[in-house]
């Protein structure tokens, strides 16, 4: 566990399976230029959303429960963390093999529950 760096990592079959970003206290994560770590989630879906459109007709933009975007070909879940009374998002770094089941890819304790 890389706890005091802000940063949990998951294994499965001694493989590593996931990397969950703390919003507060993790690691800055840059994609294409913008920072995903701990910034609102409304503003991060906005990029990803215009990200997606620059692709079509390849889009790659899905959500897990209706709400947490994924935009596949990144291979990243923008979870959330409460804040306070804010949400702020919370990377989830996973292999693209998990996009097929990610609820269940990793343990329960790696998805937020706000």
């Amino acid at each position: 566990m890389y706890r005091e760096f802000g940063a949990k990592l998951y294994y499965r079959e001694e493989r590593l399976a996931g990397v969950v970003v703390d919003a507060l206290r993790g690691p800055q994560v840059v994609v294409e230029g913008e920072a995903l770590v701990g910034r609102v989630p409304s503003v991060l879906e906005q990029w990803m959303i215009g990200r997606t459109e620059d692709r079509e007709p390849d889009s790659d933009l899905c959500y897990l429960d209706a709400v947490v975007p994924v935009p596949e070909s990144l291979g990243i879940v923008l979870d959330v963390q409460r804040a306070g009374d804010h949400l702020l998002t919370r990377p989830v770094v996973v292999p693209r093999e998990a996009l097929d089941d990610l609820p269940h890819f990793l343990p329960r304790e790696a998805w937020s529950r706000c």
